[in-house]
């Protein structure tokens, strides 16, 4: 699938951010219009799973399994009914398949090279051509007509959380209870009465905590750590990586801490790409003897990771204050988000929205120090990447 233009990326993440929606995404070739076959690929199969809106792994091959399912089509006249065919053909592996029936007809305006959309909750399937839209207007609001906008149910966990945090921003500032980078988060969580632990759950009862000075803006959010698949890929270590792609400082040391995106090669010559066919994310460096792949993550398992992490999440906001004692902070106010997109998680991997902070380092006395391999986004885009539940002020 071809990269997206910067008018399509606009409209997925409008649609990306509707409710608890996952988009599925495919470019029309001319053999699928010719011969009404389209193959589900890995983002289209994640989305469809997430939602139970159809699970290709329980389908059976052949014909007589095929399964129709009424969906609205986002024409150049408006929204029209159409029939979505979901199907393993009997031969080969029995590949996962799909067609929207009638689209030549019903919507002429589709080409070869147009990239199409599949928004849908597990109930309800909307079909919005990106290009088209970009080219004629985008229609987004009717896609969003469709979808259930009721209000969000709280639930008890997550009032108690807020309740707990009110009650700690009515208390006043706390102080610091350590410096450097997670120095807001720990400190939230001891005034909480939450200890430190180094475990991958959710902080408090099923709710991810993530504390830091803003909860808007270009503020770096950490999403998750997650090494690279070590028999995949072709660097077998972090070491390895800090030895084969690293830069020297003045101390005379090697260190590897900057950002790799999808959208463009950084300094240090490293790229991610994602490879919808496989089920993977690539990292490529540039090195002396050309670009080649050095680390591989499984979609999968990332998207496992989001989903495991962040089911639930309080994204808190704590503003520096200075106390008597030292340092402190005082609450200001909570981003509540749940239902990671993790159909769109691989495009938000691919246009840069997501990204991998590496942090590692050689230590003077020998060996490595880091922080694990960081995917982060920037604060503005966690109501693409989750279903926003609200934004409560603590102030």
């Amino acid at each position: 699938m071809r990269q997206q233009e910067q008018g399509e990326q606009e409209l997925f993440g409008q649609l990306a951010s509707i409710g608890s929606v996952e988009v599925g995404l495919f470019e029309v070739t001319a053999t699928q219009l010719e011969k009404s076959i389209v193959d589900a690929n890995f983002l289209i199969r994640t989305g469809f799973a997430a939602t139970g809106f159809h699970d290709y792994l329980e389908q059976p091959k052949g014909q007589e399994y095929k399964v129709e399912v009424g969906v609205s089509l986002l024409t150049a006249s408006g929204l029209r009914e159409a029939k979505l065919s979901l199907y393993r053909p009997s031969t080969k592996a029995g590949d996962p398949r799909l067609w929207i029936q009638k689209l030549p007809s019903l919507y002429p305006e589709t080409k070869a090279g147009d990239l199409i959309a599949l928004v849908q909750d597990g109930a309800i399937c909307a079909v919005s051509n990106l290009t088209d839209r970009v080219r004629t207007g985008n229609g987004v609001e009717e896609v969003k007509e469709l979808f259930d906008r009721a209000a969000p149910v709280v639930s008890g966990i997550a009032s108690e959380l807020l309740l707990k945090l009110e009650n700690l921003a009515a208390s006043g500032a706390f102080p610091a209870v350590s410096s450097g980078d997670n120095a807001v988060g720990l400190a939230v969580e001891a005034a909480l009465g939450i200890k430190p632990n180094s475990r991958r759950i959710p902080d408090y009862k099923g709710i991810e905590i993530k504390s830091g000075h803003s909860v808007s803006g270009n503020a770096n959010k950490t999403l998750f750590a997650k090494m690279f698949d070590k028999e995949r890929s072709p660097t077998k270590s972090y070491a390895g990586l800090l030895a084969k792609c690293g830069y020297l400082k003045d101390d005379g040391l090697k260190y590897l801490q900057c950002s790799v995106t999808g959208n463009a090669p950084n300094p240090q010559g490293l790229k991610l790409s994602v490879d919808l066919a496989e089920g993977l994310l690539n990292e490529h460096w540039d090195g002396p003897s050309g670009a080649e792949r050095v680390a591989v993550w499984k979609l999968v398992e990332l998207e496992a990771a989001l989903s495991e992490k962040h089911n639930t999440t309080f994204w808190v906001e704590a503003n520096k204050v200075t106390l008597s004692s030292g340092k402190g902070f005082q609450l200001g106010k909570v981003l509540h988000t749940s239902s990671p997109k993790l159909s769109a998680f691989s495009h938000f991997l691919a246009d840069g929205t997501v990204f991998v902070d590496h942090t590692i380092r050689q230590k003077p006395e020998g060996g490595t120090r880091d922080h694990g391999m960081l995917f982060r986004t920037k604060a503005l885009n966690l109501p693409r990447l989750f279903k926003v539940e609200g934004e409560y002020s603590l102030a």
